[in-house]
């Protein structure tokens, strides 16, 4: 969320700055004719006065020259003449230009006496025209992007040291046998656990790409940086009761909790390299959406109606009265592999606090191992 804030304020700075160009530029192109106007009187002067000896401009200044004060002005009206040609012979093309034209070309005619003039006298203006308005967003993209880029430099040694110690993260596990059923389809028990978090550990994640509740797409499959995604059953909605028998199931009222403890420790999770948060289960798109809104959810939850990354990866599950649904779970997922798991997840309120426990851990772990 800082990060996100930062990117943001530089991204308003970036706009607030950039809006100013179009009114500063066209008050600068002001001023700087007003400089053009008076060098061509003064080059209009040195030509009369080489006129009036039949001389041309450079031989009355080689003549003027000779002498030790006639040196110093022929310098100046020199430098005068050189600064009225460069100025003069270009901001005809700045008249011209579009505000636009003016950022990209600026056509060589800075000075820099005029720009600071133009800046201790400058007013702050609305930016109520297109062009200013069009300076906005320019400035907003370029202040984002200039944060974005640079947290990314900053962050890219510690993104890669929190890879590199998320695999040595221990796995907790709990198997869960799914045996044949002994009974008939009516006489079947209302509960059954199924699933295997050590074998899912050894399968490539499948390319499955799972609805978001915000009306985007994701394959878990693609995702490159480290990434925790953890599985729940059913996220409860106000007023409206859950199925039969829902408590009877354990850990099935701990959605809720799950959820907001990795919304409640979201930044934490970046700051130790977590790419991104997601939560995953069969629940619709819809209730899933009415969830995250509800609780103020940072992160996505995805949606996998048939439960296929469960079966694929044999993901612990159960079924309640022939519906299926996903156990809680806590995954850490990389270039296609399961590199931890917290299963059975027993106080989901802490579920990501003892994540990143785990991450300190196998830290602190790594750095022993390599200094003994």
């Amino acid at each position: 969320m800082i990060i996100r804030t930062m990117a943001l304020a530089f991204g308003v700075a970036g706009a607030a700055a950039l809006s100013q160009f179009p009114e500063f530029a066209q008050q600068y192109l002001q001023r700087l004719a007003g400089k053009v106007d008076q060098l061509e009187v003064q080059v209009t002067e040195v030509d009369a006065a080489a006129a009036s000896f039949d001389m041309t401009r450079a031989a009355y200044l080689e003549d003027l020259s000779g002498t030790q004060t006639g040196a110093a002005a022929a310098a100046r009206a020199a430098a005068d003449i050189a600064l009225y040609e460069r100025l003069s012979s270009n901001i005809a093309g700045v008249r011209d230009a579009s505000a636009w034209g003016r950022l990209v070309g600026a056509y060589g005619v800075a000075d820099v006496s005029v720009a600071r003039r133009t800046w201790a006298d400058y007013q702050p203006a609305m930016p109520l025209t297109v062009e200013g308005l069009g300076f906005a967003a320019l400035g907003f993209g370029a202040g984002y992007g200039i944060w974005s880029l640079l947290w990314s430099l900053l962050s890219w040694p510690r993104r890669r040291r929190a890879a590199a110690q998320l695999a040595l993260v221990p796995t907790y596990d709990a198997r869960f046998e799914e045996a044949p059923s002994e009974f008939d389809d009516d006489e079947a028990p209302f509960l059954e656990y199924a699933g295997d978090i050590a074998r899912a550990m050894t399968q490539r994640i499948p390319p499955l790409t799972l609805a978001a509740h915000d009306g985007s797409v994701v394959d878990l499959a693609m995702l490159t940086a480290p990434t925790a995604i953890f599985t729940y059953p059913l996220m409860g909605r106000p007023g409206v009761a859950y199925p039969k028998d829902w408590l009877e199931v354990d850990e099935a009222d701990n959605a809720t909790a799950l959820a907001c403890s990795f919304r409640d420790a979201y930044d934490m999770m970046r700051r130790a390299g977590i790419g991104e948060v997601f939560g995953l289960s069969a629940q619709n798109s819809a209730d899933q959406s009415e969830a995250a809104h509800r609780l103020a959810l940072p992160y996505t939850l995805l949606s996998d109606p048939r439960m296929s990354f469960a079966f694929e990866l044999d993901l612990p599950r159960f079924v309640l009265h022939h519906e299926r649904y996903f156990a809680p779970a806590v995954l850490v997922v990389q270039a296609g592999r399961i590199l931890a798991a917290l299963h059975p997840v027993k106080d989901a309120a802490t579920a990501a606090t003892r994540l990143l426990a785990k991450l300190e851990q196998a830290r602190q772990a790594h750095q022993k191992a390599q200094f003994a």
